[in-house]
């Protein structure tokens, strides 16, 4: 008998075995690959019905930083600004705080005291990690049909209270040394994004969890957030 006749021989007893006949198996397996795509379909029609209405977004956040590196959790709030069709902006409260500025391939953290001393971070094309969180942060955002938000990701929809999105950095990609997953929580009534975690490699994290978001706000508001200093 062939090795592939054996292996036929094999899947069908334990097909058997289970009372499946091929076909049934096929069922089995396909339920839980339809169950997975509707979930994932009705995320997007959330964050769609949101995203869509958000070419100018501001909204408060509370972030907490985690680290292996670190005794205990890093703490802030600030202000979150987006202008379609590439800016996001997220500026702690006071001066001791900073601003992380992120647009197409680029992120940039400055010190709201411009006295202190400038965080400098690789350039997009020495660093492809960053380069994939910035783009997907953006995607997180702009107006869209969720085709620039699953680009470049694999997509994983957790079950929960919550409306989860997990978005993963391909398996060939350079970006998995740093970046694990950026996971979206959403509203389940308005589909506006509530929590950002972003899962690091050496097992830290950064979460932020947004409130109070207005969108389409005036451009006075929006430069008191991106323009400040």
């Amino acid at each position: 008998m062939s090795g592939v006749g054996r292996r036929e021989l094999l899947a069908g007893l334990a097909l058997a075995g289970l009372g499946l006949t091929p076909l049934a198996a096929l069922r089995v397996v396909a339920a839980p690959a339809a169950a997975e795509q509707r979930r994932l379909d009705n995320r997007l029609a959330l964050w769609t019905g949101f995203a869509r209405q958000s070419s100018s977004l501001l909204a408060r956040y509370a972030s907490q930083r985690s680290s292996p590196l670190l005794r205990e959790e890093l703490s802030t709030a600030g202000s979150l600004a987006f202008v379609a069709p590439g800016t996001l902006v997220l500026r702690d409260d006071g001066a001791t705080g900073s601003t992380t500025r992120i647009e197409p391939g680029a992120i940039t953290i400055e010190p709201n005291d411009p006295s202190l001393p400038r965080r400098e971070l690789a350039p997009p094309q020495q660093g492809p990690a960053l380069r994939w969180l910035a783009d997907r942060l953006l995607a997180c955002f702009a107006p869209g049909d969720g085709s620039a938000l699953l680009a470049d990701a694999r997509v994983q929809v957790p079950r929960g209270r919550r409306p989860t999105l997990s978005l993963l950095p391909p398996r060939r990609s350079p970006a998995r040394a740093l970046i694990r997953s950026l996971t979206l929580g959403l509203d389940p009534s308005g589909g506006a994004i509530l929590s950002l975690v972003i899962a690091e490699a050496d097992g830290g994290s950064f979460r932020l969890e947004l409130s109070d978001h207005r969108q389409g706000v005036d451009a006075d508001a929006l430069a008191r957030v991106i323009d400040a200093n």
